[in-house]
């Protein structure tokens, strides 16, 4: 399997759920390359939870 490029973080501005399993008003993601990056990132803009994302190094 090959190892993540990226941590992404999303965190809601208003407290609403971001991760549906536990309610957490924040959750992280495990990204494997700069396409399925740029896609969760403009998929983020238009989500109404007003999410903040933070975007790390995996490594």
């Amino acid at each position: 399997m090959p190892n993540p490029k990226y941590i992404l973080t999303a965190r809601s501005r208003t407290g609403q759920k971001v991760n549906i399993i536990t309610g957490a008003d924040h959750d992280s993601i495990a990204v494997y390359n700069d396409a399925d990056l740029q896609r969760r990132l403009d998929a983020a803009k238009n989500d109404p939870r007003d999410l903040e994302i933070t975007v790390r190094p995996a490594n």
